[in-house]
């Protein structure tokens, strides 16, 4: 398996409404700032390729984040996300060989604020109508989806498939994204036979790790030849060459 970029574009030929017997294509976006990217994302992406049967897998570091500031330059970013998602490609070839991992570009080269719902219009139209599109977040952001600009919108374009964090309670959710739950939860396979719409949350990862940790825990480590726990060796030899996260 091979890793491919995507800038701006995903890649294959969209769905063909209409023509008998059209393949629904199954394509998975994992977004953030990835800063750095680490095992935790990995983990989540290699759980919805498997769970989703994805063709393809997005990985897609944030640009201009509206709720984050601060963050470590976006060509380090991408960096970075290129170098696990070749070791990412590696395990799904072990495990789900037609899954093909896909580094794009297209937040970061967009001008101004990186708003989700603006990219999965985007995907979605290149897309086609017909192709499943799974937006692939963390619980910790589901919670918190009624945050995000636009949210409703959301789901005419994509399923959202959250990977539920130890001690996940949909009771840390408001009342309406609550009612959203109720009225939107698909099974894996509603999610893979249906363009949009759904919500799956699975809850067999049981991983949490915090960035923000990671980032202390870099700070100190230096130019230990011997990665954190949690970061992909690439990842941590190129934060070493570069001198990111110093304290």
């Amino acid at each position: 398996m091979t890793v491919s970029s995507s800038a701006p574009h995903t890649s294959g030929t969209p769905d063909t409404p209409g023509k008998p017997g059209t393949a629904i294509r199954r394509i998975g976006v994992l977004g953030g700032t990835f800063d750095p990217i680490h095992t935790g994302h990995l983990a989540l992406g290699a759980l919805f390729a498997r769970t989703l049967a994805l063709d393809e897998l997005v990985l897609m570091p944030a640009g201009q984040q509206p709720q984050k500031q601060g963050s470590t330059a976006a060509g380090h970013r991408l960096a970075m996300t290129r170098l696990a998602a070749q070791g990412l490609a590696e395990e799904l070839a072990l495990t789900h060989p037609s899954t093909q991992v896909i580094v794009s570009t297209r937040e970061i080269e967009r001008a101004g604020p990186s708003y989700t719902v603006d990219t999965l219009r985007d995907m979605r139209r290149d897309a086609g109508p017909l192709a499943s599109l799974s937006l692939l977040i963390g619980s910790d952001q589901l919670v918190r989806l009624d945050t995000w600009h636009a949210w409703r919108e959301l789901f005419d374009y994509a399923h959202i498939c959250a990977a539920a964090r130890p001690g996940f309670s949909r009771d840390g959710a408001s009342a309406q994204l609550r009612q959203v739950f109720a009225e939107r939860e698909k099974s894996a396979l509603g999610v893979q036979s249906t363009p949009c719409g759904g919500i799956l949350i699975d809850d067999s990862l049981a991983v949490d790790i915090s960035a923000t940790e990671l980032r202390a825990t870099m700070a100190h480590a230096r130019d230990a030849a011997t990665p954190p726990a949690n970061l992909p060796d690439p990842v941590w030899q190129y934060i070493r060459t570069q001198h990111l996260y110093r304290a």
